[in-house]
């Protein structure tokens, strides 16, 4: 008998904790799709909310809950978090077997610098190869973007304490707070860039290893710079997203002055003696937002859940001239585009209506619903999980949108393997990801516990 503990919910996610069971004796396998193109059947999974107990498995015989992400390495290889497992699992593209090469399916922090298999996890969400080959790895709750070394197997972490705030802007990246980190890409120059979700920012981590704000709210640093202008009413005490006083707001003030190197700052005292604050004061401005199109990135803003009950937003990609970043301006519900060498951050899908709408003319002009993953086709379309419209749709390089999988705006549901992409049903699709190579397109679809794979 499967077993499943319900111990905490998120939106449409997260919300079940299974013990280890092994699979049914008798699992049919899917239909083909060989030599069909634009058909879509399952890779990875059968449908069951479970715990893997084994190695090994056929990939279509493999227990999983709730997929989330995935990426293809140029072998062919499939890489995918096994999301409420904590897990981070691999379908060999010679065997079709799967193996798990981080974390025990316990959730914590536990096993840096030891062998990922041992460590534990708290819900990962996304990875990304780096040039050397390892594997990086967004650990959403851990608060941390960790390393696997796929040689040794070994995991380490390389970017942020662990602790969920915002701190650390202008030194190394391990010194970092964070807070929720969902995404990360690296550029051509070897830049890391991270979604740190509920601080709605994109920040980055350069070849140096400082980390430092890309996109988003700005605040004084702990370094006492100004580094854009915070939320602060006419008495000069910080305010939240609706402008009411934060938590002991009354208590800080900031006052311009001139920094040791000469440039203008501002010291933070405590009323009413005066005594300088040694530390950045905690109140973080996470203000969800829309603007600066046309303008600078370091203006805009961004709209991610940050509350208890958030999903992963904000997924990012690169397009392949390392000109473009892409990313899911998820609570928005639009697509954004930063071009990398002028800094102007643009929309290119969705008219800021959580809806479904618009399939076959302009993109801009189109309902999106919590759009949560991205990725691009070989002549520069690009895919986007529709999460809450089940489906994924397709921009092409003229800006029109159409559906490439799924029912859009319909309930949701499993079925249509061995046919047409868009006659089948996903339910809550939460990653994409394309095989460079041979074009195929992996689909997460997190809530019927199955990846699936549309042929080009």
């Amino acid at each position: 008998m499967r077993k499943i503990l319900v111990v905490a919910c998120s939106l449409v996610a997260a919300c079940e904790t299974v013990v280890p069971v092994s699979p049914p004796a008798a699992i049919p396998q899917p239909p083909s799709c060989a030599g069909k193109s634009g058909c879509i059947t399952t890779v990875i999974g059968y449908g069951a909310n479970e715990l893997p107990v084994e190695m090994g498995a056929l990939g279509y015989k493999t227990p999983m809950s709730h997929p989330l992400d995935l990426t293809v390495a140029t072998n062919g290889d499939v890489y995918f978090v096994d999301w409420n497992n904590h897990m981070i699992r691999v379908l060999d593209a010679k065997t079709q077997t799967t193996r798990t090469i981080a974390g025990t399916g316990e959730i914590g922090d536990l096993g840096s610098g030891g062998a990922a298999v041992k460590a534990r996890l708290n819900h990962p969400t996304d990875m990304h190869f780096a040039a050397d080959g390892s594997l990086l790895l967004a650990s959403w709750h851990n608060s941390k973007i960790k390393k696997i070394d796929l040689v040794t197997g070994v995991i380490t972490d390389v970017c942020g304490t662990g602790a969920r705030s915002f701190g650390g802007d202008g030194g190394p990246a391990i010194k970092a707070v964070l807070d929720l980190p969902s995404a990360l890409v690296i550029d051509a120059k070897g830049t890391l860039y991270i979604a740190d979700q509920a601080n709605m920012r994109i920040r980055t981590v350069d070849t140096a290893d400082k980390i430092t704000t890309y996109l988003g709210d700005r605040w004084v640093t702990d370094t006492g710079k100004k580094d854009g202008v915070a939320k602060i009413d006419d008495k000069s005490r910080f305010v939240d997203c609706k402008g009411t006083p934060t938590a002991d707001a009354d208590k800080f003030q900031l006052v311009p002055t001139v920094l040791a190197d000469g440039t203008s700052g501002f010291k933070r005292f405590v009323n009413p003696a005066g005594a300088e604050v040694a530390m950045a004061i905690p109140l973080v401005n996470k203000c969800p937002s829309f603007g600066g199109d046309g303008g600078a990135v370091a203006q805009a803003g961004v709209a991610w859940q940050a509350s208890q009950s958030a999903i992963p937003n904000g997924k990012m990609a690169i397009d392949k001239d390392n000109d473009l970043l892409y990313l899911a301006d998820s609570m928005n519900h639009r697509i954004r585009k930063i071009d990398l060498k002028t800094g102007i951050i643009s929309t290119v899908a969705g008219n800021g209506t959580a809806a479904y709408a618009g399939d076959g003319g302009p993109a801009l002009a189109a309902s999106l619903n919590a759009p949560l993953d991205l990725d691009l086709l070989a002549d520069g379309s690009l895919i986007i999980a529709d999460t809450f419209n089940h489906c994924i749709r397709k921009v092409d390089p003229l800006g029109k949108i159409t559906t490439f999988a799924g029912t859009c705006g319909s309930k949701g549901g499993f079925e249509g393997d061995g046919a047409l992409a868009t006659a089948a049903k996903l339910k809550h699709p939460y990653g994409i990801a394309v095989d460079r190579k041979s074009g195929r397109v992996f689909i997460a679809d997190t809530r019927n516990h199955r990846i699936r794979a549309v042929e080009p």
